[in-house]
């Protein structure tokens, strides 16, 4: 299989994955890996019993600091986003995240294909609770009027599972440190990239 939106890594469905140099070792194909469908006029496997489904993540409430223009109104937009991601791989609402996008985020771009994928595929993304902590604000860039910002991640354990409610990719908990970029767009703060933090080991 190839082409967008066919397959998804571990490492894309994850914030410490966030860059494109990471290999894609999920397949997208729909029920157990390397499994064949049952002959017709024969009942199917029976799956193998799954937990129940923990709540969906809850979406976390835009802060009134976002309305500020300064680096602390780009500190809670770029907060807001990286919190924002479980909320959308577990419900499919992508609204609110893709406006805040930048056209040249590879990262955003990743996560809404993703996004899309478990949507087509009828996949369920499980956990991935994420808090995000400011580290360090950078200056404005003045030719770009991008900010830079440093953030320490913590990220809880996810679960990808397929239509059949089968486990099909798992990434554990995690911490990591992140470089947002952020930028004004037509009076709103837009992300235009996240990466690991060049400063660190990751």
């Amino acid at each position: 299989m190839s082409g967008r939106g066919t397959r998804m890594g571990s490492a894309a469905i994850r914030m410490a994955g966030m860059v494109v140099a990471a290999g894609l070792v999920m397949s997208a194909c729909t029920g157990s890996p390397g499994a064949d469908p049952s002959p017709p006029g024969e009942p199917p496997s029976a799956a193998p019993v799954a937990s129940p489904s923990p709540s969906l993540p809850a979406k976390p409430e835009r802060p009134d600091a976002m309305k500020r223009e300064d680096a602390e109104g780009a500190a809670a937009a770029a907060e807001y986003f990286i919190e924002l991601y479980p909320y959308v791989m577990a419900t499919g609402d992508i609204e609110e995240f893709e406006a805040m996008s930048h056209r040249a985020c590879d990262y955003c771009t990743g996560a809404l294909e993703n996004a899309a994928w478990l949507q087509e595929t009828r996949g369920t993304f499980e956990g991935g609770f994420t808090d995000a902590v400011l580290a360090k604000t950078y200056q404005r860039d003045e030719l770009t009027g991008v900010i830079p910002l440093d953030f320490v991640t913590s990220q809880g354990e996810i679960s990808i599972r397929d239509e059949k409610r089968n486990e099909i990719d798992h990434v554990s908990t995690t911490e990591f440190q992140a470089r947002v970029e952020v930028g004004r767009r037509d009076g709103a703060w837009v992300i235009v990239e996240i990466a690991p933090d060049p400063g660190s080991d990751q």
